[in-house]
């Protein structure tokens, strides 16, 4: 990938943190970066990880900015594993020949997520008790497993046509964590099936859960959209 990643929006004026960037070494993620210019040491910021799925990287979540107030830190990993030469992009982890997660591979991704996580009010001047995860598809897979396992690292958590990873082992309660869960009704890559089924495990949680299902496929649409707009605004504040 070229130092300065194709984006499919124009997000403005950003940092990529490469493979032979500092900020890689540390964090173990190819990244992009967004902070606003009054962040400092002394003045930290919220900030929003956005989550790519199967296939993308670090450029292609900047759509979702147009859903978050001025002022945050917005930063993007790439996925580490790379798909075959047949096909491009990047991905969190394997599926066997039957489609189902490689175990070996999942959990390397799931460390690497959680490790990039926790490095980043290391290297950034973000404020650690103000962290939200945005993830789509596989990426919404990776920011579930966070929010159900490590909790603490966040405020809240959106997955946009996401799923719960098989085999993880969540805490007893999530203490009303805020969690948005959007789906589309007419998903053939992450079945609806999916959805319902986070919202079963969140609500058993006791998170505190925004559940929408929207006349789509596997995307968001404008209300949808709209609704996470409104979401991130009551999580992290204008």
């Amino acid at each position: 990938m070229p130092t300065n990643p194709r984006l499919p929006a124009n997000p403005g004026p950003l940092d990529w943190a490469g493979p032979d960037s500092y900020f890689y070494g540390i964090s173990g993620l190819i990244h992009t970066v967004q902070m606003p210019p009054e962040a400092s040491g002394a003045d930290p910021v919220p900030a929003v990880v956005m989550v790519h799925g199967w296939g993308g990287d670090e450029s292609v979540m900047w759509i979702f900015k147009q859903t978050l107030p001025p002022g945050l830190a917005i930063i993007t990993p790439r996925a580490p594993l790379a798909l075959d030469e047949a096909e491009s992009g990047f991905i969190w982890y394997r599926r066997d020949e039957a489609g189902q997660p490689d175990p070996e591979t999942k959990a390397a991704g799931l460390a690497k997520f959680e490790h990039f996580i926790t490095s980043l009010p290391d290297l950034y001047p973000i404020d650690p008790s103000r962290l939200l995860l945005i993830g789509f598809s596989q990426g919404g897979a990776m920011c579930n497993a966070l929010a159900l396992t490590r909790p603490e690292l966040i405020i809240g958590v959106a997955s946009l046509g996401g799923f719960i990873p098989e085999g993880l082992t969540p805490v007893d309660s999530l203490h009303q964590l805020p969690v948005f869960i959007a789906h589309g009704s007419r998903d053939e890559t992450v079945p609806l099936r999916a959805a319902h089924k986070a919202r079963q495990t969140y609500t058993a949680l006791e998170a505190d859960l925004t559940y929408g299902e929207y006349e789509v496929g596997h995307k968001m649409n404008s209300q949808g959209m709209r609704d996470l707009k409104a979401w991130v605004r009551k999580v992290i504040g204008d």
